[in-house]
């Protein structure tokens, strides 16, 4: 396991979200979180990123950990400069990184963009761009929420190929929020519902 979710529990404004969860996310597959709005499903996915701190209980995460939130933040700069970012901390080689840069725009669709400033791109675009960010340096652990929900259907089943690409690593992890049943049918290999109970395992078939 490279995620293990221990007695956490999170409560806002007197609502608890959920309570003593017990959850371990496997390995080479894609885990789906779906639920109700408001059942917590961003705010468990920012505690297991480290964004945001549980009431109790903690999270054991094995492995280098990226996040990709609904709502992407843009850094200044260019598509490129934006992407090629995580490459620069880590002090790769600047050719290689430039070409994995490239490869990556390309896989996205972003192909003409990228001497434009992030900033003003639009909303789908910008997602693009953030997952582009996340998955450039391929991490152990990748975390999104909603990383299709402003995006067009065709660029849609392209993101989706580049996830099912990346869980076919088996020492890679992904963890998914969607809304979209559909797409948690077509994407996971486990899919779970958050409610105050807890999550409860299910077969995307019958979603």
């Amino acid at each position: 396991m490279s995620i293990e979710c221990l007695q956490i529990s999170k409560a806002y404004k007197n609502k608890s979200l959920f309570k003593d969860l017990n959850i371990a996310f496997e390995k080479g597959i894609c885990n789906c979180i779906t639920g109700e709005n408001g059942s917590g499903k961003t705010t468990l996915l920012k505690i297991v990123a480290g964004l945001e701190k549980a009431d109790f209980g903690n999270v054991r995460v094995k492995g280098t950990c990226t996040y990709s939130g609904s709502n992407p933040y843009m850094l200044r700069g260019t598509v490129m400069e934006n992407i090629l970012y995580p490459l620069t901390l880590k002090r790769q080689g600047q050719q290689s990184d430039l070409k994995k840069v490239q490869a990556m725009i390309a896989q996205l669709g972003l192909d003409g963009l990228e001497h434009r400033e992030a900033h003003s791109l639009s909303s789908g675009e910008k997602q693009k761009v953030a997952l582009g960010r996340a998955l450039v340096w391929n991490p152990d652990i990748l975390l999104l929420d909603e990383p299709t929900a402003n995006i067009d259907v065709e660029t849609i089943e392209r993101i989706e190929h580049i996830l099912l690409e990346y869980v076919k690593d088996p020492e890679h992890t992904l963890l998914l929020v969607s809304h979209d049943l559909e797409q948690a049918r077509r994407l996971s290999g486990e899919t779970w519902v958050l409610k105050t109970q807890g999550l409860s395992k299910v077969n995307p078939k019958v979603l």
